[in-house]
């Protein structure tokens, strides 16, 4: 009998993780198959709940019962490239303008169209909802204005540069609701009216707790995967209730701990792509003075011991980092960024000192308490140095605490896609979510603008410079990236584990076919 088993370590890992690492980051290889389900009868997964409403441009209850009934203008391949979704087609008329064209064949579950209009309709919906969707909101933001060309072309007129916003319309930035719902907003809250592979079944589901699907008799994509007949999300907030639940066969795909075991059930593990951390918001020291000097930024990943965090505090489980949104995987990466910031404590106090904080300082952190364990492992070496830090805690109002700009630095969970360009872009940019003061590096912007038209080594070296220039400036304590675990029962679904992905997205669950 196969046993899901991994050796015992301090866990960390959790549904909170998963879901925000597959909100910036999973891919997707759509394999062929005739849309019949197959020998998949139902299949049931279990999620921890991220918000109270099935709208997805909202604080979603969940990415997966999001991705049970709406499409995205975009998919992701097995290798993590934008391919055609509800888009055929799409070019670039300058840097700061894309056009897309559109499928003519898609209609809604509302008898709806899929047009240039809804995509202008959702697009402007989504950039004002409240509580916003916070995954989507860095793509969003670049967004100054959409609009309808004809019928089947749509053109998004940019802020900025966005070389990867294709990507971006494949992850929460792509949604695709029914125009005709989004005049109801309300009505969305537990329903839904998308053109997506599942349809809602209102009377077996239980707001906030379960969310069941069939198949969707007229989807346009039927015959390009294959789907479950019944398709059922549980919500949990205790993990071990989830565990159990899935021992006792009421379940068939979780998030998993370490030490998680299941009887008959294996384990998929995601690509590295969690950047769990600290993140200082307060890079000009207005609120905390001595963060607004580099060398302190600097001394605070000296003081950290990244190999003891990795491995006690985070499992082991990805790969150790600079304090720099750039992965094994993305373009600038070399083996020397890593060393960056070796453990040493004594080349903190002395950075400390040089800068005029020989006796430390205190920094009030805000804190996420689902995120306590590496909280408490970081506050405990910047104590070390002489940093007194203290941790706030907040949980149902975290994003809005976020937001608030009273906050010198935060613990944050972002997620890193191998993509250099919009990595920098979502977490170093006067627009990125967790830069909360707005903060402009004008090395960063003037780097990211050169990237852009560059090709080849050119580029490859630029984004190098980059992600040395990023190690060096210390927005981050992050100690590495970690990968998530995913379990499953392999005599009723196949797992495709994509590159560059945190998570599999529901398309990457098929029946199993032996």
């Amino acid at each position: 009998m196969r046993s899901l088993f991994l050796p015992r370590r301090r866990a960390i890992v959790s549904a909170t993780i998963a879901l925000i690492v597959v909100s910036a980051s999973s891919s997707c290889g759509v394999g062929e198959g005739d849309g019949s389900g197959g020998d998949g009868a139902s299949f049931t997964l279990a999620a921890e709940p991220t918000g109270n409403t099935m709208d997805p441009w909202k604080a979603q209850i969940s990415q997966y019962v999001a991705q049970a009934t709406y499409d995205t203008l975009t998919h992701l391949d097995a290798e993590g490239n934008p391919v055609p979704w509800l888009a055929t087609s799409w070019e670039y008329t300058d840097p700061q303008t894309l056009v897309m064209e559109l499928r003519d064949d898609v209609t809604f579950t509302d008898g709806a169209s899929f047009n240039a209009e809804a995509v202008v309709a959702n697009i402007e919906y989504g950039k004002t909802a409240t509580p916003s969707n916070f995954a989507a909101l860095g793509f969003l933001s670049i967004i100054e204005s959409v609009e309808a060309v004809d019928e089947s072309t749509v053109q998004f007129n940019l802020t900025v540069p966005s070389p990867d916003l294709p990507y971006g319309f494949s992850q929460q930035a792509g949604w695709m609701v029914s125009p005709e719902a989004l005049k109801d907003p309300e009505s969305l809250t537990f329903d839904a009216a998308g053109s997506g592979p599942y349809e809602f079944d209102e009377s077996q589901s239980t707001a906030n707790q379960t969310y069941v699907f069939t198949e969707n008799p007229d989807y346009w994509a039927a015959g390009e995967w294959d789907r479950f007949e019944e398709l059922t999300i549980s919500l949990f907030n205790d993990a071990t209730a989830a565990d159990n639940a899935a021992r006792s066969g009421q379940i068939d795909y979780k998030i998993v701990q370490p030490d998680t075991e299941i009887s008959g059930w294996e384990t998929a593990v995601g690509s590295p792509s969690a950047f769990f951390g600290l993140t200082i918001f307060d890079l000009e020291g207005t609120i905390v003075e001595p963060l607004g000097d580099v060398r302190v930024r600097q001394a605070m990943n000296y003081a950290i011991d990244r190999e003891t965090i990795f491995e006690e505090v985070l499992d082991g489980f990805g790969e150790v980092n600079a304090s720099t949104p750039f992965s094994s995987d993305s373009a600038g990466y070399t083996e020397e960024l890593d060393s960056t910031y070796p453990y040493d404590p004594e080349k903190a106090k002395e950075l400390l000192a040089d800068a005029g904080y020989e006796d430390g300082f205190e920094l009030e952190v805000l804190n996420n308490p689902k995120w306590d364990r590496l909280a408490q492992a970081l506050a405990g070496y910047l104590r070390e140095v002489g940093i007194d830090v203290s941790l706030n805690d907040h949980l149902t109002d975290f994003p809005e605490e976020v937001m608030s700009g009273k906050w010198a630095a935060a613990v944050t969970l972002q997620g890193v896609t191998g993509l250099p360009f919009t990595d920098v872009s979502s977490s170093m940019t006067a627009t990125a979510t967790f830069n909360p003061l707005r903060h402009v590096d004008p090395t960063v912007d003037s780097m990211l603008a050169e990237a852009v038209t560059a090709t080849g080594d050119e580029q490859e070296q630029i984004y190098r410079a980059l992600a040395v220039h990023a190690a060096e400036q210390s927005w981050f304590v992050v100690p590495a990236l970690t990968s998530q675990l995913h379990g499953y029962n392999p005599d009723v679904v196949d797992v495709v584990e994509p590159r560059r992905a945190g998570a599999p997205a529901l398309y990457n669950l098929t029946p199993a076919q032996g």
